[in-house]
Order: C-alpha cells, then sequence, then structure tokens
C-alpha cells in the first residue's frame, strides 16, 4: 500500500561524511529502484535519448504493472467465491476500488483487496469509500499491527462491536465512593499490541482515541461475552464490577468483518484468568 509522506523538507545544520562503502550501497539500491521506475536515464544513460520517449516508456511500464495488480486482485476474488447469491457493486464504487487496487503489490495486501471486492460483490454496499481510503493510508506494518489487534478484540452484552479489553475494574462492596477500585490489567505489550500500536491506530481512524468504561454489571445476572470464535456466559459474583477498552471504529469494525477470526490462545487464557476470580465462567457452545 502507498505510505503517506510529510512534505516538509528536514535539512541537517552539520553533515558527517559517511564511509565509501556506504555511499556506494546507497548509490546502489538507489540505482536498482531508479531502473525499476524508469527513471535511471541520468544515472546510466540508454535509449531512448528523448524526454518523451522516456517517459512514455515509463508510463507504460505503470500501466503494465498496474493490469497486472487488477488480474491478480480480481483472479484471487474469483477464485475465492462459490455459488452464493450476490449483487454487482456500485459504478462509482468500483471506480474508486480499481484507483486504488491496481497500485497494490504486495501479495498479502492483494489477497485482503480481493476479499474486499468478494464481499462488495456478496453484500453490495458493506464497505465504504471511506473504509477504502483508509486502506489505501496504511502501509503494510500497519495493516499487520491492525491484523494483531484483530485477534485480541471480543464483544460482550447486546452490543457487537468489537473491543479490545484492557482491563476489569472491582469497586469496593461497601464504601464504592471512599475507596480506590482494584484494577486487574490486561497487558496488552505481552501480545504483540504495545500502547505505540494502539496509538498508530487511532491516528488511522480504526480505534476510538478515548479507553472507555462499560456500566456495572448486575449481580447474577448472566452477561454474554464472545471472544473470537469462543462465547461464554459470565455471571457476576458481587456488585461494582466494569471493564475498560479500546473500541474499533465503525471503519476499523468493516475491516475487521473482512479479515475473520483467528484465536490467540495465551491471550483468550489471560482474559479467563483474570475474570476467574469474580465471574462464574460457562462456555456458551
Amino acid at each position: 500500500m502507498s505510505e503517506q509522506h510529510d512534505s516538509t523538507v528536514l535539512t541537517a545544520t552539520t553533515e558527517k561524511e559517511e564511509p565509501s562503502s556506504s555511499k556506494h550501497g546507497t548509490q546502489k539500491v538507489i540505482a536498482k529502484i531508479a531502473g525499476q521506475h524508469g527513471i535511471d536515464y541520468l544515472i546510466h544513460p540508454q535509449e531512448p535519448h528523448s524526454l518523451q520517449e522516456r517517459f512514455d516508456k515509463r508510463q507504460q511500464k505503470e500501466h503494465l504493472l498496474e493490469q497486472e495488480n487488477l488480474e491478480r486482485i480480481t483472479k484471487q476474488a474469483f477464485d475465492s467465491g462459490h455459488s452464493e447469491k450476490s449483487g454487482e457493486p456500485d459504478p462509482d464504487w468500483l471506480s474508486h476500488f480499481f484507483s486504488i487496487a491496481k497500485r497494490i503489490r504486495n501479495p498479502s495486501m492483494q489477497r485482503l483487496w480481493s476479499r474486499i471486492l468478494k464481499q462488495e460483490c456478496l453484500l453490495p454496499g458493506s464497505i465504504s469509500i471511506k473504509t477504502l481510503d483508509t486502506l489505501r493510508a496504511m502501509t503494510h506494518k500497519e495493516a499487520q499491527i491492525f491484523l494483531r489487534a484483530c485477534t485480541l478484540t471480543c464483544y460482550f452484552g447486546g452490543d457487537k462491536s468489537k473491543k479490545i479489553l484492557t482491563s476489569l475494574i472491582i469497586r469496593h462492596k461497601l464504601l464504592p465512593s471512599l475507596l480506590a477500585p482494584a484494577t486487574k490489567k490486561l497487558t496488552l505489550g505481552h501480545f504483540q499490541l504495545p500502547y505505540s500500536d494502539i496509538l498508530i491506530l487511532m491516528e488511522l481512524g480504526l480505534v476510538l482515541k478515548t479507553e472507555l468504561e462499560s456500566g456495572e454489571f448486575t449481580p447474577q445476572i448472566p452477561l454474554t461475552f464472545s471472544y473470537q470464535t469462543h462465547h461464554y456466559r459470565l455471571t457476576p459474583q458481587q456488585k461494582g464490577c466494569s471493564f475498560t477498552y479500546y473500541r474499533l471504529t465503525p471503519t476499523g469494525q468493516e475491516l475487521a468483518e473482512l479479515l475473520g477470526s483467528k484465536t490467540h490462545e495465551p491471550f483468550r487464557e489471560s482474559l479467563m484468568e483474570m475474570m476467574h476470580s469474580h465471574f462464574l465462567i460457562e462456555s456458551d457452545h
């Protein structure tokens, strides 16, 4: 995916001379990039000599790569489809989709874009143009961060929006307004999702920028709780229990639905361990 670049040009006041071997290495990499993109004439003069001819050659190469990218994405969408009931996406949506997808060269990202195309055919209107634009702004690294975050999402109660649980709050039974509540935290960094990654997802518009807290759960009233394909009934054993969490935005929710369910077993075990002392936990298969 294309990366967004800061337009600010930074200039150093003093520069140290780099070793010649380092310069040579950098030159080699830049020359390779220039050759791949057809812009190496001033580095390695060759035919054609005309600027217009070189421009035309580069344009043709870019168009061929775009054609190849689109063909691979649509073929993968075709191969994953069956005889499901489907519809035709809106023409404007398709035009926007193709304008972005043609520049996707990473194989794993091509698979994701093929899923998007298939999903929009299965349910036209289910993937917004805003979601496409968000995905276009993401690098492959950022997409991997979001994928890891999705493996930690759950939902509970009647709200099906995906959430990343961060802690269990337990208020004092007798003096909740006077004594500070106890907090059992889930250290997300232990599951490859440090706070710095959550900040990245916030900036991308995939996670809300505020950590939220649920209402207090009613004692002895079962609460439905789902983590990926695991479903439970949690019955609070005392009053004053609540969760804190990060919530996916509508755009994050759309993308998460595309990625499907994948259980992170150590995380699931930590979830259950955190709740064990304060809830009666029943598996709901």
